[in-house]
Formats: C-alpha cells, structure tokens, sequence
C-alpha cells in the first residue's frame, strides 16, 4: 500500500465554498479550516513516508502481518481527516460541523496510538515516532483554533451529544 502521492489530496479551494454575502461571519472559520487543511496535507506526507517504513510482507500476500494491519489503520486515519475539514467548512449548522470535528479528533488519537505502538514494537525508529508526534501536536493547535470558530445555533441534536 504505497501512498506517497499527495497530487490524490487536492489543495483547498476557496472556490468550493458557497458565499451568501456573508463572508464577513464564515471567513474566520474558513481561514482556520484552510490552516488545518494545510497541516493534514503536511501530515500526510509525513504519514505516509512514516508507513513506507513498515514491512510488507510479499511472501504470503493473504495473511495480513501485524505492520500491514497498522499500516492499514494509519492510512484509513490520515486519509478520512481531510474530507471530514472540508465537509465542516462547507456547512455552518453546528452540528454537522461538531460531528466531522469529533470523527477528525478520534482519527488524529487513533493516529498517535498507531504510531506510539510502531514505537513500542521497534517497527520503526524513535525519532520517526517522535517528528509525526510533534506534527500531530501541531495539528491540534490549529483544531483548537478552528473549533472555537465554531457558532452554537439554535438546532437541538436530537441525541443529546452536542448540547
């Protein structure tokens, strides 16, 4: 599983997002997501080489080793981030934009553990772990940012998560 193409990630487009005439409320959020964005991307290719470091194991093409499983896991994370920035930008209904926000955050966590546990099996290098850890934290920064752009308006989630 090679993906250490990012022409596959587009780059953000302003373009794509509806304005109403109210960029004055939306643009703070969408310079924020562009931000985030631009650090996914910056993170995938990390990831990705990250992933190249993982053995295949060409031998038994249909038993899955235990660092193809990872490297599986770490590439359907990085991989589903990005959408999910996109899709939170291109909405303003709270909610949409607070569940694409929870399923960017569990991917991220999922991302670090994946890594940490390469560490802990010597899959890979220390020093590997620790670059994609400190962009990973850099991620966060910037989604603490953007998620407080967020507007509460008055739809009631029905499930009671996002009061």
């Amino acid at each position: 599983m090679r993906s250490d193409n990012l022409e596959s990630f587009p780059e953000w487009d302003d373009s794509q997002f509806r304005d109403d005439g109210d960029e004055w409320k939306t643009k703070p959020g969408r310079e924020a997501a562009k931000a985030l964005y631009q650090e996914w991307r910056k993170l995938s290719e990390l990831v990705f080489a990250f992933m190249d470091m993982l053995a295949d194991d060409d031998r038994n093409p249909e038993k899955e080793t235990e660092q193809q499983s990872i490297k599986r896991l770490i590439h359907e994370n990085i991989t589903l981030i990005g959408p999910k920035i996109g899709g939170a930008a291109s909405v303003e209904l709270y909610l949409v934009k607070m569940e694409n926000a929870s399923i960017i955050r569990t991917n991220a966590i999922q991302l670090l553990h994946q890594i940490r546990y390469a560490e802990m099996m010597n899959y890979v290098g220390k020093e590997y772990c620790e670059v994609l850890v400190k962009e990973v934290e850099e991620f966060r920064s910037l989604f603490k940012k953007w998620v407080a752009t967020f507007v509460k308006d008055d739809f009631e989630d029905e499930w009671g998560l996002y009061l």
